[in-house]
């Protein structure tokens, strides 16, 4: 299997997902002196949809076409720790910024797009506020020249070797069905 990203559109809007918490903190802060409340919620209800719908439509198209990997996972990493990256690099510096004219406008536009440029290369895109209220967590699993993303709601024990997984992309997997690997 190729270890590069492969489907490069499914991995933004990935990372487009994962950033949602912040478009609605912009959303709930507000830009009156930029854009209109309508237009900003308009933006913000498009920037949360339109990904969650296509990273859907992936995981369809995955399940439909039995897009399905045997992944070992006998080295995993539970990565809790990118949830606290996520809320230091994203959620809590643009938090106290107010956007009051069209150049502190630029200057968040810029920081948001820093962000993502640095998301995608970490490959921390897949931290995603949808998939964790749905009881989703994220596994790291060390290949022999990267790492692979496994999002599931199972729990992997430690005797556990192989897992059926769909593939998101080349290095993102999700265990659609929750198997209890314990019995």
């Amino acid at each position: 299997m190729k270890t590069n990203e492969g489907l490069p559109l499914v991995k933004f809007m990935m990372l487009l997902s994962s950033m949602a918490p912040l478009f609605l903190l912009v959303g709930i802060r507000g830009m009156e002196a930029v854009v209109s409340e309508n237009h900003l919620w308009i933006a913000v209800l498009l920037l949360l949809i339109i990904p969650f719908i296509i990273i859907k439509l992936r995981i369809h198209f995955a399940v439909k076409s039995n897009d399905v990997y045997v992944l070992d996972v006998s080295e995993t990493k539970n990565n809790k720790e990118y949830l606290f990256t996520y809320l230091f690099t994203v959620l809590l510096p643009l938090y106290s910024v107010s956007i009051s004219d069209k150049r502190e406008f630029g200057a968040m536009i810029f920081a948001i797009c820093f962000v993502i440029f640095v998301l995608w290369n970490m490959n921390l895109h897949f931290v995603n506020i949808l998939f964790a209220l749905q009881g989703y967590r994220v596994f790291t699993i060390e290949s022999f020249d990267s790492a692979i993303l496994l999002t599931t709601r199972s729990t992997i024990p430690k005797n556990l070797n192989e897992m059926k997984v769909h593939r998101l992309s080349n290095t993102v997997f999700i265990e659609i069905k929750k198997y209890d690997y314990a019995n």
